[in-house]
């Protein structure tokens, strides 16, 4: 990994504003019958962050479609210093739900070691939201604006009917 990318305050521009990387992973959750990823009741995790305006809605249009038994989530820690997003330990008391360890994966510590998990050679940035295929081992999509389109209608088949004709698209 190029040393600028291990430098977080590497991200920022001259004048202090975060410039956003092009995502990494970029799969699609699916209704279709043979999709590489299908819509299935708790196949996936989210991670979030509270301090991410990007993370932010996901979780919204996860509450508004009805998806929080679909997609269970954790919030990684608030603190992010050198090695990234922090998952919570079982010492902190920090606020908000789901601000845990990492439930998915027993002993990690950091955001980076699920993506280091998922390639070992990875040299992106570990940025929220994540979206994790338990079943396959697998980042589906850290691009919150393709997390909320699969959101929107790919888990609409198995959802009431109050939750499915919902349109959240502009």
């Amino acid at each position: 990994m190029a040393n600028a990318q291990k430098d977080i305050l590497s991200w920022a521009d001259k004048s202090g504003e975060f410039k956003r990387q092009q995502s990494s992973f970029r799969d699609w959750i699916s209704s279709k019958p043979d999709a590489e990823f299908p819509a299935e009741k708790d196949r996936y995790h989210l991670y979030v962050s509270y301090a991410c305006p990007w993370a932010h809605r996901a979780l919204i249009v996860r509450k508004l479609k009805g998806l929080e038994d679909y997609f269970p989530y954790t919030s990684v820690h608030w603190e992010m210093l050198e090695k990234g997003w922090r998952f919570a330990t079982k010492s902190d008391n920090e606020p908000g739900a789901e601000v845990t360890p990492d439930p998915v994966h027993e002993g990690f510590t950091h955001l980076r070691d699920v993506y280091f998990s998922v390639n070992k050679d990875y040299e992106g940035r570990f940025t929220v939201p994540t979206l994790y295929d338990k079943k396959q081992k697998r980042i589906v999509s850290n691009e919150s604006s393709e997390i909320i389109r699969m959101m929107y209608t790919e888990f609409d088949h198995l959802l009431d009917d109050k939750y499915k004709s919902l349109d959240l698209l502009p």
